[in-house]
């Protein structure tokens, strides 16, 4: 439409000092249009330098704007539609294309090519606001979220379904996807995927982007500091990793893992929706195959793959991981150090410095370690007890109390049990006669009879003798419990007998006697 007159290349001769004529000669046009233009252009009070940059059709507008009208040249698109379906599981750009490529082969209209489609959707999002451009860099962050979509299982031995929940992570620069399979949402579960997702890109980035959850951030007031879950700071310590989380109802701050776990929604969930698995470890075998081959797939609108992009570019800025991957840790809280200077956990028992007898410790645990803490500081740490292990024992002589130090003989424990009273020797010889090796019940004989120096050889007895109708071979938490009771039982008997003699405390005798005032 424009080009029936040659506005641009009039102007920019007559910029070179040409005359009318000489102008209208060189471009084939008449005279006349090129004195028009000329005039045009005077009005227009414009310069060629703030004009020099526009497309012919908005010169051609500001010089025709009555004859400048827009034809289409192929059926136009509704973006807000767009928009809309991209939210739903499973649904991309290329999806959408080709619905509206089929609407208009029904309709016999001409449609746009793919390159306009989705060239004209960012046009429209910028228009909106709908998104903002980022740029990222190479090995910076990690973004992690939970998927909204689940898969599923088959439990060999019921035949029931079973509920497979998706953690997603993507490296914004390389757009590189870890995706992880796990039976629950929980502490747990969150920090082990993220244990796997370092495993699996081979490397640390500067800090992790996740969202609000629970098993993550404690609390994200909107002034304030962030108050982070106990178990997930002390990961990103160990990993040397800042964890830093998006503001309340904020996506668009982790933007590439949303969008990741849109196109896994379709790359694996869908791929895989016709087969079959009998195990988790299947499942998260096939959600590998399938994640394989999303990360290698060659990018439509980018050189290389996801794959390709962040071993060449990205990797090599990943911090290295320790030698030792994290171990998941569980806490369990306000456990009392007994006298013995041993707390109980998991039916069994875990020596702790004497000096923190009848405080209360907090107990952090793997398949493998137990370790102790008062006031958030390690004191103690052990190797765990086995699993079929009930009323165990571990002891480390140098926590005990000097009194429990002493290297006193199996003998001298029984000559002692003895005189204590008949029950408690039942105990001790019950006790020694149990244990495979002798000398191994001599730490939890010698806790025992502290209990008399703690109470009184007597209170000792009855605990023993009330133990002894309960259970074949009573151990220490037992005994000293009963003991417990006994003697606050006695210390109350006494109370009151002693307030019946001196009238401290007027009970009901003194009353039915009528002595009011």
């Amino acid at each position: 439409m424009f080009k029936k007159t040659k506005v641009r290349s009039i102007l920019e001769l007559l910029g070179k000092n040409l005359s009318a004529r000489e102008a209208a000669k060189v471009l084939g046009v008449s005279q006349n249009t090129v004195t028009e233009i000329s005039a045009l252009f005077h009005a227009s009070g414009k310069s060629w330098e703030d004009i020099c940059d526009w497309d012919d059709d908005r010169l051609y507008e500001l010089f025709y704007p009555d004859k400048f009208k827009y034809k289409p040249r192929y059926a136009p698109v509704d973006y807000s539609y767009v928009h809309k379906e991209l939210k739903k599981t499973g649904v991309t750009e290329k999806l959408l294309w080709e619905e509206y490529c089929a609407r208009c082969k029904n309709e016999n209209r001409k449609a746009c090519s793919y390159i306009t489609f989705t060239k004209n959707y960012k046009k429209y999002t910028a228009t909106k606001n709908y998104t903002s451009h980022v740029e990222h860099k190479p090995g910076l962050e990690v973004e992690v979220d939970w998927s909204g979509p689940s898969m599923k299982y088959t439990n060999p031995d019921t035949g029931e379904s079973v509920t497979a929940y998706l953690f997603v992570a993507a490296m914004p620069y390389s757009q590189k996807s870890y995706v992880e399979a796990t039976v629950s949402m929980n502490e747990q579960a969150w920090l082990s995927c993220h244990v796997n997702m370092f495993q699996f890109f081979g490397g640390t980035p500067v800090k992790i982007v996740c969202d609000n959850l629970k098993t993550g951030v404690t609390s994200h007031p909107k002034k304030g500091e962030i108050i982070l879950n106990e178990s997930y700071l002390t990961l990103g310590e160990y990993y040397s990793v800042a964890i830093m989380p998006t503001g309340v109802r904020k996506p668009k701050q982790k933007a590439s893992v949303e969008g990741a776990v849109g196109k896994i929604a379709t790359a694996v969930i869908a791929r895989l929706r016709n087969d079959t698995f009998y195990s988790l470890n299947a499942l998260n075998a096939g959600i590998q195959r399938a994640l394989k081959e999303f990360n290698d797939k060659p990018f439509q609108k980018r050189e290389g793959s996801r794959s390709l992009i962040f071993e060449t570019e990205e990797k090599p800025y990943l911090k290295t991981l320790p030698l030792v991957p994290f171990e998941v840790c569980e806490w369990s809280y306000h456990h009392k150090v007994g006298s013995n200077s041993h707390i109980w956990w998991n039916k069994g028992q875990y020596p702790v410095p004497s000096r923190y007898i009848g405080c209360k410790v907090d107990v952090k645990f793997n398949n493998h370690l137990v370790y102790v803490y008062h006031n958030r500081t390690e004191v103690a740490k052990h190797l765990r007890l086995p699993k079929e292990s009930v009323n165990g024992m571990r002891t480390d002589e140098t926590h005990l109390p000097f009194s429990l130090q002493k290297n006193i003989s199996v003998e001298e424990l029984c000559d002692k049990a003895r005189e204590t009273g008949p029950k408690t020797f039942e105990v001790i010889r019950r006790m020694f006669d149990e244990a495979k090796i002798t000398e191994q019940a001599s730490q939890t004989v010698k806790a025992i009879l502290s209990i008399a120096e703690q109470f009184s050889p007597e209170i000792l007895g009855k605990a023993c003798h009330k133990s002894l109708k309960k259970y074949h071979m009573p151990y220490y938490k037992t005994i000293y419990t009963n003991a417990k009771n006994i003697n606050a039982a006695k210390e109350l008997s006494d109370f009151k007998e002693s307030n019946r003699h001196t009238g401290i405390v007027r009970g009901a005798d003194y009353y039915r006697k009528g002595n009011l005032s």
